[in-house]
């Protein structure tokens, strides 16, 4: 993911935004990482774990529902310049919604990413706050009803799960990548 970024850096400097563009590529390594963690928890049966990463995935497809249906209220209903510049790039107007969706609401974040220069994620927006309140909203909602959770499973792994077990490695992984996320999102709001 990284050499993504730093490509998309070296070819056009000016437009590529590093940090968003790693949260959003981050984002899409999520659900993947938690679902991984269900099904080795069920392998292992470590029920507790298994109960508490799938209250972690329910909060992020939440999360998930919550950001698009605010969107398309707030944003691609309401939002005139944004809906001139979609009517340029009808498959982002609609597979990036999909993939917030399905896979992880931090992707939106390619809408304004610059990533590798291309215009179709440099959205255009005429209230962008509208469209920064709903992401950030999303944001916090996620870290409380997703992270939390997942920070707990991986709490309960480190201390039932031996050294070698794929469980384990798993959760080092999730809290890695959890506050390397929190943390260059928190850079980004500010």
């Amino acid at each position: 993911m990284s050499l993504l970024v730093l490509g998309s850096y070296i070819k056009d400097k000016f437009t590529t935004k590093v940090i968003t563009n790693l949260v959003a590529l981050i984002g899409t390594l999520e659900v993947f990482m938690y679902g991984l963690m269900v099904i080795f928890a069920y392998i292992q049966s470590q029920w507790l774990i298994m109960f508490v990463t799938i209250g972690g995935v329910i909060g992020l497809f939440i999360s998930n529902a919550i950001w698009v249906c605010w969107y398309r209220q707030q944003v691609l209903n309401v939002d005139d310049n944004h809906k001139k510049w979609l009517f340029f790039f009808p498959r982002t107007k609609t597979g990036l919604p999909t993939c917030c969706l399905l896979i992880n609401f931090k992707i939106c974040k390619m809408f304004y990413s610059g990533f590798y220069g291309l215009e179709s994620t440099m959205a255009k927006f005429g209230t962008p706050q509208t469209f920064y309140r709903i992401m950030r909203t999303a944001t916090f909602f996620s870290w409380i009803f997703c992270y939390v959770p997942i920070f707990i499973a991986d709490a309960l792994i480190l201390i039932k799960i031996k050294w070698g077990y794929q469980l384990l490695i798993l959760a080092i992984e999730t809290a890695v990548l959890q506050v390397f996320s929190i943390v260059l999102t928190l850079i980004e709001f500010r």
